[in-house]
């Protein structure tokens, strides 16, 4: 599964792919939960997570430019919010790039939360700024939006 996944990884982000054998240390990882949306057969889109007991971590989320803005990674992130929750977590975390707008749109309005700043957290990556965001959401009161 973990040859899939990266190529999903490298189609969603190309100027930082991660390749097989980093997906599948991932997935080795005790608690990893991961999802992968499929739109008329293809695979669409793919959210990585861990669980850490009282807290979920998305490590990667990431849907195809080709189908970006269809509800894709709104229906990524509600599932992995729903297993972190079923699991037994109070609340997940993430980071984002403090300018990918797109991103932190889909976050809060799934009501994520500014909880710090991480600076040049994304070192390899060629945006104006490599400062990330840390997102945290409550699962107690989560409810799935349509």
């Amino acid at each position: 599964m973990a040859g899939p996944v990266s190529m999903l990884h490298c189609a969603c982000f190309p100027e930082a792919p991660w390749n097989s054998l980093t997906i599948t240390e991932i997935m080795d990882i005790t608690g990893f939960f991961g999802r992968i949306a499929w739109v008329d057969g293809m695979p669409a889109g793919f959210a990585l997570a861990l669980d850490l007991l009282k807290e979920c971590e998305i490590l990667s989320l990431g849907v195809l430019p080709e189908r970006r803005r269809e509800g894709v990674g709104s229906a990524l992130l509600d599932s992995v919010c729903s297993e972190g929750r079923a699991r037994g977590a109070e609340c997940i975390v993430l980071e984002v790039a403090v300018d990918n707008s797109a991103a932190l749109a889909l976050y809060v309005g799934r009501g994520f939360m500014p909880v710090g700043y991480r600076r040049n957290y994304y070192q390899h990556v060629s945006r104006r700024s490599g400062d990330a965001l840390v997102l945290q959401r409550a699962l107690a009161d989560l409810t799935i939006q349509p």
